[in-house]
């Protein structure tokens, strides 16, 4: 007889992070939390790296009345790491490293970048370790970010799956999505022929179970959008193990949900998460402007 699946409990260790230069408020069990009592131009070089721990430890960590420019959010950001470099989008002028994400009030579009589960540009050799993103103008409902935490998930899997994922390399590509694109707004297949758009079709390989550079710790590396096979295997013997993943990963006890506000500034760990960005709230504007932190190779 088959047990009815229940949500998973134990293990959810989303005790507020201690530091000396703000206060952190968890968000939810899972993950998440908000950074409290600082403006982020303002933060000393200690208190860049306590903001890194509190990352690295809640996975996606936001602050709100922040009403960064242009300069103070690319200057932040730089404070973080290197720029990495962006996989779909253009900078502003004079701020080529803030990119824009805005859908205007009249905008009606059957696809929204950003609307699946995803990690950012896994396809590359080397993805990107953070992004931040911060709103400046935003619906009065509707466009909220959820993401889910992947190294919690892995947690809950059993010992007996965990070993058989670890030798395990996912392929990660654009493929699906550029043709899910345009099968959604009713064009032709075009992949093109620009060194990025051939990147992100050729994809890469990656570890199916990441360490983080920092803190040593094991995540999912798996994602909804992106994750297009496994190597060596058939395109019928991965995806069973690929959607299960996607399945257990983004069950609702692993995530959390933000509301954004305007002024608001979010970072998250893409070594460590997912998310998802609905296209929820067609009639209203919502502008948003990221910059991404390099990463290196999964390991």
């Amino acid at each position: 007889m088959w047990q009815v699946r229940v949500a998973p409990c134990g293990d959810f260790d989303n005790h507020p992070f201690q530091s000396a230069h703000f206060g952190v408020e968890p968000l939810a069990a899972a993950m998440g939390a908000e950074i409290t009592g600082v403006r982020l131009p303002d933060l000393s070089d200690d208190g860049i790296a306590s903001l890194k721990q509190a990352l690295w430890k809640h996975k996606m960590v936001y602050l709100k009345d922040q009403h960064l420019s242009h300069g103070e959010h690319e200057e932040f950001a730089g404070r973080l790491g290197r720029f990495a470099v962006d996989a779909y989008t253009q900078g502003v002028p004079e701020h080529r490293e803030v990119h824009p994400i805005i859908k205007e009030a009249d905008e009606v579009t059957p696809s929204l970048f950003g609307g699946g589960w995803h990690t950012d540009s896994p396809f590359l050799a080397e993805p990107p370790s953070v992004t931040t993103l911060r709103q400046v103008e935003g619906p009065p409902y509707g466009g909220d970010t959820t993401w889910t935490n992947t190294a919690l998930a892995f947690r809950h899997l059993s010992e007996t799956y965990q070993a058989m994922l670890r030798p395990l390399r996912v392929h990660m590509s654009a493929s699906n999505n550029f043709a899910t694109q345009a099968k959604l707004r009713g064009e032709p297949i075009d992949f093109g022929d620009d060194e990025k758009r051939e990147q992100g079709l050729k994809g890469s390989f990656h570890p199916l179970v990441r360490k983080h550079p920092e803190t040593g710790e094991d995540a999912l590396y798996i994602c909804d959008t992106y994750a297009v096979g496994i190597e060596g295997m058939t395109t019928h013997e991965a995806k069973p193990i690929i959607d299960f993943l996607v399945a257990h990963t983004t069950q609702h006890a692993f995530t959390c949900r933000l509301r954004w506000q305007p002024g608001m500034v979010c970072m998250w760990d893409n070594a460590a998460t997912m998310h998802l960005g609905p296209n929820d709230y067609d009639g209203f504007r919502r502008e948003m402007y990221r910059t991404t932190t390099a990463g290196g190779a999964p390991v």
